[in-house]
């Protein structure tokens, strides 16, 4: 089944499509504040006060203290701040600027809270369009030369494939305008799929017409799925509220982005847009919406 082409039931998105309608990030913000001005030493004292149900002007929650248990690890970041200790990771602003410890703390808890969140309600979302969309490469007929899948340092392991580590790749990235060259040609002209490690980091390349060489052929399974990357269990709605950024300092460094990235090629996206700008606005974020392939 090509689910780019066929028309996607909406119905078929129901169990994801309610998760995306109970957004934490609001939750969150009133746990956040509370804990903050409140005579409160631990999170743990906040959330076991929440009233339920909690009504916002998107939401009704009639179990608030059960959905903010399942984020109490990544809210516990504000003790530290609430103590006077310094964030042990750095936050600047899109021109470079440090920011505050509460704003710092802040956008590294949204994004915690949202990466966990969205896991659940793309896996749900995915199912049902039994797409392959995010495991093969551009087709002839695409403008696009090639699709990238970024990797954690460690699973690049994962793909047997050719790997191009060079001093001319770490310096550059993936979208320069003057690609990396490969055999004297831009290095998505190549004819299989390869991992190329680049200024931030690895990526998968699938050049057009090219195939993730863990995807099953005949069934479409991925023959890695309960180990596969981070990034392939996230399809296609992305947490962009802060970027990570190649430190030349002790710790961890990142960029300020308050966003929400969600990839229209997708089949779900493509039909909830409505539903996914509504869930940016109540977490007052950015939604952009993009195509990987077109």
């Amino acid at each position: 089944m090509d689910s780019t082409k066929t028309p996607l039931d909406k119905k078929l998105l129901n169990s994801g499509l309610k998760l995306l309608q109970q957004p934490a990030l609001p939750l969150v913000s009133m746990v956040q504040f509370l804990f903050l001005t409140g005579p409160f030493t631990t999170v743990t004292e906040v959330i076991g006060e929440m009233p339920a149900p909690i009504e916002t002007g998107y939401a009704t929650y009639d179990q608030p203290q059960e959905l903010l248990r399942r984020h109490q690890q990544a809210l516990e970041l504000l003790e530290r701040v609430k103590s006077g200790a310094e964030p042990d990771f750095e936050v600047v602003t899109a021109q470079g600027e440090p920011v505050d410890a509460m704003t710092a703390v802040s956008a590294v808890i949204m994004q915690q809270v949202l990466t966990d969140e969205l896991e659940e309600i793309n896996s749900l979302l995915c199912a049902p369009c039994n797409c392959r969309l995010c495991c093969i490469g551009p087709d002839s007929s695409m403008q696009h030369d090639f699709f990238e899948i970024p990797l954690g340092d460690e699973e690049s392991s994962f793909f047997a494939v050719d790997r191009l580590d060079t001093t001319a790749s770490r310096a550059h990235c993936s979208m320069d305008e003057e690609p990396l060259q490969e055999n004297n040609a831009p290095f998505y002209k190549r004819i299989e799929p390869a991992l190329v490690h680049w200024q931030n980091g690895w990526s998968l390349i699938l050049p057009k017409s090219t195939t993730c060489p863990n995807l099953e052929p005949s069934q479409g399974r991925c023959r890695v799925y309960a180990d596969r990357p981070e990034v392939c269990r996230r399809p296609q709605i992305f947490p962009y509220v802060i970027e990570k950024l190649d430190s030349k300092g002790v710790k961890p460094l990142y960029r300020l982005r308050q966003s929400l990235l969600a990839i229209v090629d997708c089949p779900y996206v493509g039909v909830l847009q409505d539903e996914i700008a509504a869930y940016g606005a109540a977490s007052e974020l950015e939604v952009l919406f993009k195509q990987n392939k077109a």
